[in-house]
């Protein structure tokens, strides 16, 4: 398997393939606005703050694999990136779907030789990246008892 085709199964995995663990499409089935808010206690993250957060690095990161010329100021605040835009919940889930869709479109349309060994290590910390915080989406939804068993790996 080359490193294009690995990096691909990883993004297919967390966008909408089931695999070892829930990909990010099934998370977030059904969610509801007022379930997307909710945050068990003042230390936590939400699930719309979760998205939020993996659309920011989703998106700096894109842009960098799509031009490594691209520079971003430093992040102020890892908090900041968790913060609600201004778009609706449903706007917020797509926007994450079409970001997982255009990394998956803009790795396949790579060369090989594109994956150098940085572009490879960002690559794969940001798919464990997604993957962690998928895994707190659930264990989220689980918290509320929103959390569907069926949509849970078998």
């Amino acid at each position: 398997m080359s490193v294009k085709e690995l990096i691909l199964l990883q993004l297919g995995v967390i966008h909408n393939q089931k695999s070892w663990f829930v990909p990010l499409t099934h998370a977030l089935e059904n969610v509801s606005e007022h379930e997307a808010k909710w945050t068990p206690n003042d230390e936590s993250n939400s699930i719309w703050g979760i998205v939020n957060h993996l659309i920011f690095y989703n998106f700096r990161y894109l842009e960098r694999f799509k031009n490594s010329h691209t520079t971003f100021e430093p992040v102020d605040s890892i908090a900041h990136t968790f913060e609600r835009e201004t778009t609706s919940w449903a706007e917020t889930r797509n926007h994450i779907d079409q970001l997982l869709s255009e990394w998956r479109e803009a790795v396949q349309k790579s060369e090989l030789e594109d994956f150098s060994e940085a572009v490879t290590e960002y690559l794969t910390l940001l798919t464990l990246h997604n993957a962690y915080h998928i895994g707190q989406i659930v264990t989220i939804r689980k918290q509320q008892g929103t959390w569907p068993t069926e949509l849970g790996v078998r």
